[in-house]
């Protein structure tokens, strides 16, 4: 739009003042519909996430809804500037509505008072509030499906609030988080020393340490176990997010080191890479209360992950196993590479084996706690599990798969004596390539480097950059290729800043595997002979193939896009459609409905679809007010006999000082041009009844309400790509609202049309000649009772304006045609007529002129 200057320094005429205001309240009235479009768009991409699969994450979700906020907060602002007093009740209704956005966004809710300590055989995972998935799921396996589960138990998120709270802690802990720079890892790994050293030297409350105790015993008792796991289940891991491998699991504790461990892991919330994971993500630290699971302790003799399907070929019908001899830390933190199982979902059969050499293995030591250890010589280059045991673990995790619904990823661990214990399962997050890619030819390119575990598919291309500890973190440049030797803490940090991940060791059940197809990096584990690579020299990796080539090729990297493998239960599409429950469905539909009220707004789209409609009429009103049309208005010269008042928002009022007539030529708006010449196109028509028999026609609420006839005025709000008319021909209503920009996303057409002059029965038949009529041009229509309420958006300025011409054509075409429609096949022919007149639908040889 272009604002007409103002000289400064001169005494304006009134009529310059008065405009001003009036242009003033059109730049706003403006500022309104662009962020109402904004927002539109946005409800729009979040709406395509949930039914498509396309790749999102949490961060993209609550960016999103960010930028919403911000928009819907600039436009009740304007309207409260437009419209006055009247609408400042709209600042606490949209604050209640978005206090239910971010409840469904967070997907937390207060912690409530419990029990400090449940046994695994009382729970499920209804319980997940109370104890974190990771805890309620292994109660689900044990308790519902009755499959083999170490004994053990949950100490609660309340007891995790009464740890805090009796010590005092949560403002210490909020104050230190309030001032971390995620984006540095020294500073990181300083409020992590802080807050974790806060903690540990912390007593745990008497009470809860003297239920951790109890419960202790009980598990002693019952399954004589001596030995515990302690496992952390904090509230959202393993549900909205993996928290893959951010907090702390202690093995192998003795029963009277219980206390003092289930501290620790408390601590363990508060590591670097558990800090970077949380803020990044958004979330507040105090809403996800650190539960943690006592399980006794497996003396594994091997030990994985079982995905029910390929997290990168979901496709292909096999389960796909890891495994390790000895306790499954090692596979899980990155350090070992594991042996490869294929497994058909039909009949469980083995299709394919790859074994690796396994040099060491991490055992129980005797008394507490772990070491590692060589594998005998003659054992390293045997297989992890036999097919029996293959057997078991397939049958065994379909059988999760199958009560769940959706594909899992399930831990586990074989004792010594052979019998299989599941140790967590959470849902599987499939990503895959396009069913077909663009074809990219290769034969061109040299191969650097093959082979390794594609963990999460994708193409990515820039520097080498090669760290091997956390100290190497800060330095990370954005887009680069990280290589590293092998997994260590701190590289979720760097994560969401690269171009594609490099890994020595380790395999897909690994926690860096899994957070990288979180955050969607394209990376291969297990890569041999990485230390060829030098650092800055520029490479694209393909992880889809397990390829590293020499030089960027951008072209590879795009053919190599990815998709979501969509699922119900996938936690973080749970999430977004919960959040777009709250702003997306659209209940206030009917302007003319006395429940289209601030009161009734119940959605974000609620908000905007009130405050635009509201700011239309506010700008509306004002604008043609008498006094003021009298001022800066003029009048439509035509031979068209409507009486047309004219608001013209860009002209200066030096333009129209002394005129009170503007001819059709003069008009500058290029939608009610477009607009006007449709009404020309078909001029004015001779009404199909008069006199005594249009009065027999009418309805009688028409003949007590009429106002005057047809000498009442329409009138029209106008920018240089912006109109609103109201208006009036005979008993009919309407308003037609457009905007026509060269910008597609900004561009819109609303019509709102109502009463008439004949009875109900056809006023309807000729509302649904209109909306048949419309609806082949792609508006959408939404009627009650004999009212329309049509729009159409997202079109070229072309298009718009083509549209209007045609609506401009309908108004003509069917004025006072209510008369007419005597039954419904008068309708359809006029409906079939009209079509062909307006060009929308071919003639047939019957009705072609000569």
């Amino acid at each position: 739009m272009r604002w007409l200057p103002w000289e400064s320094g001169k005494r304006r005429e009134p009529e310059a003042g008065l405009l001003r205001t009036v242009q003033s309240r059109f730049a706003g009235f403006l500022s309104l519909l662009d962020a109402n479009n904004r927002v539109l768009k946005a409800l729009g991409d979040l709406e395509k996430k949930a039914h498509g699969d396309q790749l999102y994450d949490l961060s993209f979700i609550r960016k999103t809804v960010k930028n919403i906020r911000a928009e819907v907060a600039q436009i009740i602002e304007v309207m409260i500037t437009l419209g006055g007093s009247d609408y400042e009740p709209l600042r606490a209704r949209f604050a209640e509505i978005d206090a239910e956005v971010e409840a469904a966004l967070t997907g937390t809710r207060p912690v409530l008072p419990g029990a400090f300590t449940i046994r695994f055989g009382e729970l499920g995972r209804e319980e997940v509030a109370y104890v974190g998935s990771k805890n309620a799921q292994l109660g689900e396996l044990r308790s519902k499906l009755g499959l083999r589960v170490p004994d053990g138990f949950a100490i609660s998120a309340w007891a995790y609030k009464h740890f805090i709270e009796a010590n005092d802690l949560q403002g210490r802990i909020d104050e230190a988080l309030a001032s971390v720079d995620v984006r540095k890892y020294p500073e990181l790994r300083e409020v992590s020393e802080s807050i974790q050293s806060m903690i540990l030297r912390s007593p745990v409350p008497p009470d809860l340490a003297d239920a951790i105790r109890k419960s202790v015993a009980e598990v002693v008792e019952r399954s004589g176990t001596t030995h515990f796991a302690l496992r952390s289940s904090a509230l959202s891991e393993d549900d909205l997010l993996t928290f893959a491998g951010q907090y702390r699991s202690i093995l192998n504790v003795r029963a009277d080191e219980a206390i003092d461990r289930y501290r620790e892991i408390l601590a363990g919330k508060f590591t670097p890479k558990a800090i970077f994971y949380l803020l990044s993500h958004a979330f507040r630290e105090s809403d996800l209360a650190m539960c943690v699971g006592c399980i006794s302790m497996v003396d594994a003799s091997s030990s994985g992950a079982v995905y029910t399907r390929d997290p990168v070929h979901p496709e292909d019908g096999c389960l796909v196993v890891n495994s390790i001899f000895g306790l499954g830390q090692l596979l899980m933190d990155g350090t070992l590479t594991p042996d490869l199982y294929r497994v058909r979902r039909d009949g469980c059969v083995l299709e394919a084996s790859r074994f690796v050499r396994k040099q060491e293995r991490m055992v129980m030591r005797s008394r507490a706690g772990t070491e590692r250890e060589p594998v005998p010589a003659e054992m390293q280059y045997a297989p992890s599990l036999n097919e029996t045991q293959l057997y078991e673990l397939s049958r065994m995790a379909l059988e999760v798969e199958r009560h769940y619904g959706v594909p899992q990823e399930i831990e586990w661990a074989m004792d010594q004596a052979g019998e299989l214990f599941l140790l967590q399962t959470r849902p599987l997050q499939l990503l895959a390539p396009p069913a077909s890619e663009p074809e990219v030819d290769l034969s061109g390119l040299e191969v650097l480097l093959s082979g390794g575990t594609t963990v999460c598919p994708g193409a990515g291309c820039g520097p080498v950059h090669r760290v091997v500890s956390s100290d190497d973190l800060s330095g990370v440049p954005d887009r680069c290729v990280l290589a590293a030797p092998r997994p260590f803490p701190g590289l979720v940090s760097v994560l969401p800043r690269i171009s594609a991940l490099l890994v020595e060791v380790g395999g897909l059940a690994s926690h860096t595997a899994t957070l990288a197809r979180e955050y969607h990096v394209p990376s291969i584990l297990g890569l041999p002979d990485l230390e060829n690579l030098t650092t800055g020299q520029p490479v694209t990796v393909d992880a889809t193939y397990t390829n590293v080539y020499a030089g960027e090729h951008p072209e590879l990297v795009r053919s190599r896009w990815i998709t979501r493998v969509p699922s119900e239960g996938d936690p973080l599409q749970r999430v977004l459609q919960r959040t777009l429950a709250c702003l997306s469905p659209l209940n206030l539909l009917y302007p003319s409905d006395p429940d289209f009220t601030i009161e009734n707004c119940g959605t974000v789209h609620d908000v905007t679809r009130f405050c635009h409609q509201k700011s239309v009429q506010e700008l509306f009103e004002k604008t043609t007010g008498l006094q003021e049309q009298r001022r800066v208005g003029v009048k439509l010269r035509s031979e068209i006999p409507i009486r047309m008042n004219i608001v013209c928002l860009e002209r200066d009022a030096a333009d129209l000082r002394g005129k009170r007539w503007i001819t059709e030529k003069q008009l500058a708006s290029l939608p009610m041009r477009a607009f006007w010449d449709g009404i020309k196109i078909e001029g004015w028509p001779v009404a199909p009844n008069t006199g005594r028999a249009i009065a027999s026609e009418l309805g009688p609420e028409s003949r007590a309400g009429a106002r005057g006839g047809f000498s009442e005025d329409s009138y029209a709000v106008l920018g240089r790509e912006y109109m609103v008319v109201s208006l009036r021909m005979g008993y009919h209503f309407t308003t037609v609202e457009a905007l026509s920009s060269p910008e597609p996303s900004k561009n819109f057409v609303y019509m709102q049309y109502k009463l008439g002059g004949a009875s109900l029965d056809r006023r309807m038949r000729r509302l649904r000649l209109i909306t048949q009529i419309l609806g082949t041009l792609g508006f959408r229509n939404l009627s009650e009772g004999d009212s329309l309420d049509s729009r159409v958006t997202y079109l070229s300025q072309e298009a718009v304006l083509e549209r209007l011409t045609i609506l401009g054509r309908l108004m003509i075409m069917t004025k006072q045609l209510d008369m007419a429609l005597r039954n419904d096949a008068i309708t359809d022919w006029y409906t079939k007529d009209f079509m062909r007149q307006l060009g929308l639908v071919a003639p047939s040889p019957a009705t072609q002129e000569d």
